[in-house]
């Protein structure tokens, strides 16, 4: 597995979430530090006297480990084999079975939302579901990352993409930790089925890189990318302040018109009936149409 693909498994809110900002910014800071930790243990370069024709001398210690840096990029870096496990081993059918639907659905409806909407406020079991999780995880930490055992750090790791699992579900319907097992499985399965047939996958067009478009997550409102796909759509997306520390669904909810209460009861009825991009555009519109009473209720008392 590449260097990318263990972010994007240990990440996987990066993009279209408002919510774990500092977790995800966590493990990034994570990754790059252990690559400078391996440049240093490594030994450093030597340069020679400069003059008019400069030249640099590069100590073998430094050159191996430009050479291992350059391999770790090509070919990934080297999973435990804990957590390989959870990636390679045999899925029962039934996860199987839901991993190729879910594939499926998002063919044919496309990438975007492919979870459903991603930040919803989680139901007060599932939020403690994931407390439970992060008190085991500083338990299993509480000596230091580095000293952790094998089967330690196995259930440290584990526990962090649970955890991504329960936010990313936990708005929905109660769960424990087998559910949450379950749903991290059919992510898993879907990624290697995606891996091995390229064929199941949405079709993507590239991204040119033109600086409006990119997604800040330190912004106070709502990206870019998403106003004009809602305008695109002929959806009107009320004016708000977003924060890493609220849903930004709910931000927007709540300014269309929305109580709290009412808005998530009515996205848990969504959700019986829809799901990933459908669900996403659902709640979409569910906000939208409201948005557009509230005006013109607003503009009926106006006038």
């Amino acid at each position: 597995m590449s260097l990318a693909q263990c972010k994007h498994h240990h990440c996987m809110l990066r993009s279209w979430s408002m919510f774990s900002i500092s977790r995800v910014q966590g493990s990034a800071e994570f990754f790059r530090s252990q690559t400078a930790q391996r440049i240093a243990t490594a030994g450093p370069a030597s340069v020679s006297p400069t003059n008019a024709a400069d030249s640099v001398s590069i100590s073998s210690a430094a050159r191996d480990a430009l050479k291992s840096e350059a391999a770790a990029k090509t070919t990934g870096i080297p999973l435990p084999q804990a957590v390989t496990k959870w990636f390679t081993k045999d899925f029962p059918a039934d996860v199987i079975d839901e991993a190729m639907s879910r594939l499926a659905a998002n063919k044919a409806q496309g990438a975007l939302g492919g979870e459903g909407p991603l930040g919803l406020p989680l139901l007060p079991e599932n939020q403690a579901l994931l407390d439970g999780f992060r008190e085991e995880m500083r338990s299993l930490s509480a000596d230091g990352y580095a000293n952790m055992n094998t089967e330690q750090s196995a259930r440290f790791n584990l526990l962090m993409n649970l955890s991504m699992r329960v936010q990313i579900l936990g708005w929905k319907s109660p769960m424990n930790e087998a559910d949450v097992q379950r749903e991290f499985d059919i992510s898993n399965a879907m990624g290697r089925l995606g891996r091995e047939n390229p064929d199941l996958l949405p079709v993507t067009e590239p991204v040119a890189a033109d600086e409006t478009k990119a997604i800040d997550l330190n912004a106070q409102s709502v990206s870019p990318v998403w106003r004009e796909r809602w305008a695109a759509s002929g959806l009107e997306m009320p004016e708000v302040i977003v924060s890493p520390q609220r849903s930004w669904w709910l931000t927007m909810a709540t300014a269309a018109g929305f109580d709290e209460s009412e808005f998530m009861t009515a996205v848990r009825g969504l959700g019986q009936r829809l799901a990933g991009h459908e669900l996403t555009r659902g709640v979409e519109n569910l906000i939208s149409e409201r948005y557009g009473e509230k005006l013109a209720a607003e503009e009926a008392a106006g006038s």
